[in-house]
This record gives structure tokens, C-alpha cells and sequence, in this order.
């Protein structure tokens, strides 16, 4: 009756797995380019699910011995990859994907290869698998602390972003959510081995807490962190500067580079330095050592707050919405408008306005 049991849950979770693996790879699955990295953590998740799934199988194919080393050390190996799989999906959800490339190796491929070795080891010399279980378990526990640690720190960046940075902050606490529960499930793995009791509440729970981590993946709108996360944000690299520019040249520009302001040419979208030297009708190395060099700022920077002038303008006079202001002024995607107001001004769009609404019912 025992073994029937186990064989039936092993086929549930395997028929689980494969299912929450099809719809992670095919529900509403973004093609833009801009959306890689949600795109990676779906397929990063959608590669836990296909391991596990086989894991299940190949449980339902051999002969097992409950309390076997070897059982130990396949459940313990199988249930560090998925903590690190799910642990690389999350890391890629927020786009921290410098993290996964520095760290790949250090936090998948060494505990791993290193958790084979001491199990081959242990298949070799059955007396040493006693203490070979208790490194596993020591390796396990320590590796599992750290990726929860990692992602409560990436998490709270983020959060910590949105907040300071944007009125409308999108709802990430259902990520944090999954984070600890993640690891609930992670440590369950480990002491059912020794509290048999917990095998039944990971049996019940395991699925659950995977469906609705599928669930929230798939529901989840990307566009607002990618946004946050676009490469035209306001960090820039600090950049070597330009030779510096002639005062005829200097004299040259200043009359058509104020005329382009004044016809408010930059609040055109997507405008490079090359184009607007096109428009002043000179060349972009000239126009960079006019702005590096004699105004001391970036084309970027110097740009952005041109637009960001105009826009509190817009802000004080006109009852659009902020996304209308950010499109008006050139900025189109609403986070970038939100952080570079922030950057410039020292408070968001929303609050300026409120500051503004105040002060006119003085």
C-alpha cells in the first residue's frame, strides 16, 4: 500500500510538472526584444520543471530504497539544481542578469559538481556516507541560505527603485512572496528525509506553491521593470571628454543650437546626438565637445533636461496625464520620464504637480 502511494504521487508530480513546464514556455510569452530577460526566466523556471519531472520518472523507474545513500543523494542533488534554476529565474525577473553571468559557476556549477563528487565518493567507500550525508546536508542548507539571501537583496534594490524613483509603482511583493516560500519548500526537501510527517506536507504544498508561482509568471506585465531597467535610465558611464572646441566654433553653434531649443525640436522621441547635429546642421563630434567640454554636461543629460524643463511647464499648466507629459516632451516610456523628472528635478512628476496644486490654493 506504501509503495502504491509512493508510486502515485511520484506520477502526479511528474504529470504536474510537465504541465506547469508547457504553460511557462507557451502562455503569454513576449516576443519583443526588449523583454529578454523575462523571457530567460520563464525559460530558465520552464527548465526546473522539465528536471524535476524527470526526476519523478526516473523515481517510478528504479527500484528505490527509502532510506538508501543513493536516494539521499539524488533528492538532495535534484533539489539544489531546482533551488538554483528557480533562484536564476527570479534574479533574470528583475533583470540582474550581470549577476548570473559573474556568479553562473560559483553558484550552480561548483556545489553541484562538487555534491557528484562526494556521492560517487560515497558510492565507493560505503563507510565514509555517513558523514558525506552530513556535508550534502551542510552544502544544501548553506547554498540555499545564500541564493535567499542574494534575492531578498536584489529584491529590495528594486522595490527600493520603484519607490524612490516612480508614482505608480507596479506590485513585486508577490516575487518576494515566492522567494521565501521557494525556500520553505527547499529546507521541507531536506528535513523530510529525517520527519517522514513533512513528506506529505511537501506532497500537498509543493503544487500549489508552483502553480501559482506559473500563474503569477504568466499574468505578469514585464514592460514596467524592463522600462526601469532601459538602457537610456539616467546612469551613465562617466566618459572620456572630447578635445576641447574653438571659440569659433562656439560662436558658431550657440545661435543655431538656441534656435533648435527654441523650436523645441527636442522634444522629438528617440533622438541621438548624430541627429540633432544633422538638424543645427553640423557635425555630432563638434556638438559633443560643445556640450562635454563647453557646457560641462552630456548629450544625454543635456538633452533630458531640456525636456524636462519643458515638461514641468506642461505639469503647471495642462490637465493631462504624466504619461501624456513624458510622451509630449520625448520621453515616451513612463518609468524613464519618472526617473529622469527625479534625477533632475529632485522629486517625481506626481509630487511636483501636487507641490504646484498647493501652492495655487494659497
Amino acid at each position: 500500500m506504501q509503495l502504491g502511494l509512493y508510486h502515485l504521487f511520484n506520477f502526479g508530480f511528474a504529470l504536474i510538472f510537465t504541465i506547469l513546464g508547457i504553460l511557462i514556455y507557451t502562455v503569454h510569452m513576449p516576443r519583443e526584444s526588449e523583454y529578454n530577460g523575462y523571457r530567460k526566466s520563464r525559460y530558465t523556471l520552464g527548465v526546473g520543471f522539465v528536471v524535476m519531472s524527470l526526476y519523478c520518472i526516473f523515481r517510478l523507474l528504479i527500484k528505490q530504497d527509502m532510506h538508501s545513500f543513493f536516494d539521499f543523494w539524488i533528492l538532495i542533488e535534484i533539489s539544489l539544481l531546482f533551488s538554483w534554476l528557480n533562484y536564476t529565474a527570479f534574479l533574470y525577473l528583475i533583470k540582474t542578469e550581470h549577476r548570473i553571468r559573474h556568479h553562473f559557476i560559483v553558484d550552480g556549477l561548483i556545489p553541484l559538481g562538487l555534491m557528484t563528487l562526494l556521492g560517487i565518493g560515497g558510492l565507493i567507500y560505503p563507510e565514509a556516507q555517513e558523514w558525506i550525508s552530513t556535508l550534502f546536508g551542510v552544502i544544501f542548507i548553506g547554498k540555499c541560505a545564500w541564493m535567499f539571501y542574494t534575492c531578498e537583496r536584489e529584491w529590495h534594490k528594486v522595490k527600493n527603485d520603484l519607490e524612490n524613483n516612480y508614482d505608480n509603482s507596479p506590485n513585486i511583493v508577490w516575487m518576494r512572496r515566492l522567494v521565501w516560500l521557494t525556500l520553505l519548500l527547499s529546507v521541507c526537501t531536506l528535513m523530510s528525509w529525517y520527519i517522514p510527517a513533512l513528506q506529505m506536507f511537501y506532497a500537498t504544498s509543493g503544487p500549489i506553491v508552483h502553480t501559482y508561482m506559473v500563474l503569477m509568471m504568466v499574468n505578469y506585465d514585464p514592460r514596467k521593470i524592463c522600462e526601469m531597467r532601459d538602457d537610456n535610465a539616467p546612469a551613465e558611464p562617466a566618459a572620456a571628454k572630447p578635445a576641447p572646441v574653438s571659440s569659433n566654433i562656439v560662436l558658431q553653434l550657440e545661435p543655431k543650437i538656441q534656435q533648435w531649443i527654441n523650436d523645441k525640436r527636442f522634444c522629438e522621441a528617440n533622438l541621438t546626438i548624430k541627429d540633432v547635429a544633422t538638424e543645427i546642421g553640423t557635425n555630432h563630434s563638434y556638438l559633443s565637445r560643445y556640450l562635454n567640454n563647453h557646457l560641462n554636461v552630456s548629450f544625454q543629460v543635456w538633452l533630458n533636461t531640456l525636456r524636462i524643463e519643458e515638461s514641468k511647464h506642461l505639469l503647471a499648466t495642462e490637465n493631462i496625464s504624466i504619461e501624456e507629459v513624458g510622451a509630449r516632451v520625448g520621453i515616451p516610456l513612463s518609468y524613464n520620464y519618472s526617473r529622469w523628472f527625479k534625477t533632475i528635478v529632485g522629486e517625481t512628476p506626481l509630487k511636483y504637480r501636487q507641490h504646484l496644486n498647493k501652492a495655487g490654493d494659497r
